[in-house]
């Protein structure tokens, strides 16, 4: 078994610490943790067709349909017809939708802040700078399907 470099291990620890923290469900958080990453995904992508949203998100459809009838129960998501084939309908974010997700996010940002409030501005600097290259390096690597 290869051992990774000291550097890979400490990104592989933080990504997954950083990953936990933000799937917590805050205090005031309406969503679980399902619903809240499919709920994104509609705001920033959508509306979907379930299959894609499924296929975006890498679930099963039948979990993503479980998880669509919770929140169009709970007002945040509507169907439409789709335009372009009149037989299968669209997944989109409503108003309430967009106001559940954008406040869940900003918890999440307020979170954040707190967290690097004591840094100095020249360590956020060179935090911003090497997270925007490991990010589009990332992206860099991804299929081209999947960005």
């Amino acid at each position: 078994m290869q051992t990774a470099p000291p550097a890979v291990d400490a990104l592989l620890t933080a990504l997954m610490t950083v990953g936990r923290l933000m799937r917590q469900r805050q205090p005031e958080d309406q969503l679980d943790t399902g619903t809240f990453w499919l709920l994104k995904t509609v705001c920033h992508d959508g509306p979907l067709r379930i299959t894609d949203l499924a296929t975006v998100t890498h679930l099963d459809t039948s979990t993503v349909s479980r998880h669509v009838s919770q929140l169009e129960r709970s007002g945040m998501v509507a169907r439409t017809r789709d335009p372009a084939d009149g037989r299968a309908q669209l997944v989109g974010i409503t108003t309430t939708g967009h106001t559940v997700i954008d406040q869940a996010l900003q918890r999440r940002r307020d979170l954040l802040e707190s967290i690097l409030s004591g840094w100095a501005p020249d360590d956020m600097a060179e935090f911003e700078r090497l997270l925007a290259k490991f990010v589009a390096d990332i992206n860099f690597q991804l299929p081209k399907d999947r960005t």
